[in-house]
């Protein structure tokens, strides 16, 4: 696990196995970094298990090794997680995967986006708005709704 102070806003990260009995794990981290009286909380964990299935299931498909992180921002009005896989990023788009994750995290989310490297794909959404959350770096795609 990794913890950051960012000026008064904790990002927390946490590396889990690919093993689909570990997708339960990964909401409850995103549960527990927000805390019961965080107000995207179940939303959060809905989209993070959403994603993480999601992302499973093309690893398979496409071969590829199926670790993922999560990572959680958070202060009292909002949350920024990420979806950390060493993945190809073809399942991240809305028009081209069959699943429901990111078609989910499009319709319910302020904003939301991807980064892609040579080494993985990070899948990011926001929900609730504070200017303490800035917006990430290295986005190459994003898709922004008004709350």
């Amino acid at each position: 696990m990794t913890i950051l102070n960012l000026s008064g806003r904790i990002a927390i990260s946490r590396p889990f196995s690919g093993d689909p009995s570990r997708v339960r794990a990964a909401r409850r981290f995103v549960a527990n970094r927000l805390g019961d009286g965080h107000p995207y909380r179940d939303d959060a964990v809905q989209l993070i298990s959403e994603l993480v299935a999601e992302s499973l299931r093309h690893a398979a498909s496409c071969g590829r090794p199926p670790g993922y992180g999560v990572s959680v921002l958070a202060t009292p009005a909002a949350a920024r997680v990420t979806l950390s896989t060493q993945g190809c990023g073809c399942w991240t788009s809305p028009e081209l995967t069959p699943g429901r994750g990111v078609h989910l995290v499009d319709l319910f989310t302020r904003r939301w986006g991807v980064s892609a490297s040579r080494t993985g794909v990070c899948v990011w959404f926001e929900l609730g708005h504070d200017a303490a959350v800035p917006p990430p770096r290295g986005v190459e795609s994003e898709s922004t709704r008004t709350a």
